[in-house]
């Protein structure tokens, strides 16, 4: 699963098919669990139409961002270093890149049983969690807007987060 994860965002990141990449790393995330993590206290008040749009952008931008980021890896080398069964029953999936010049750079996939099937519950880059930076950076959007779900929403769509 992350070996398909980090194909797809090297062909989005290259101009590939955006339809169908976005669809492969979208299905491969946990959208709901991330997005109620990263809205906090908001979540629980937003309408269901607002939550849904919430995560359809939310793994919009992931996918994005992932192919911003790793576009530049295809010819690197990506390792899958072994996994780590966790107390909570989720899966750390731990791999790292090497680049020329550079020292390697670890990316640990948080694996959890979600809609009947294995997906992505966050990505940490050098220790650091995807999540909690999109949570921060959220919590200072809504706090800036109002709690204004919609404007998140076209935030996110845009590339602001």
């Amino acid at each position: 699963m992350v070996e398909t994860v980090r194909q797809a965002a090297i062909v989005l990141g290259h101009g590939g098919s955006a339809e169908g990449q976005l669809r492969s790393i979208s299905a491969a995330f946990d959208g709901r669990g991330i997005a109620q993590a990263v809205l906090g206290t908001y979540w629980r008040r937003a309408s269901a139409e607002d939550r849904a749009s919430v995560v359809d952008a939310l793994l919009y931008a992931i996918a994005h961002r992932l192919a911003d980021k790793l576009e530049r890896t295809q010819d690197k080398t990506f390792t899958v270093l072994g996994t780590k069964a966790l107390a909570n029953g989720d899966i750390l999936v731990r791999s790292e890149f090497r680049r020329p010049l550079h020292g390697p750079t670890s990316v640990d996939w948080r694996v959890r049983h979600c809609r009947g099937q294995l997906c992505i519950g966050d990505v940490f880059v050098d220790g650091g969690s995807v999540t909690v930076q999109q949570r921060d950076r959220i919590a200072q959007l809504l706090a800036g807007n109002g709690g204004s779900i919609p404007a998140l929403v076209a935030d996110l769509r845009k590339g602001r987060v």
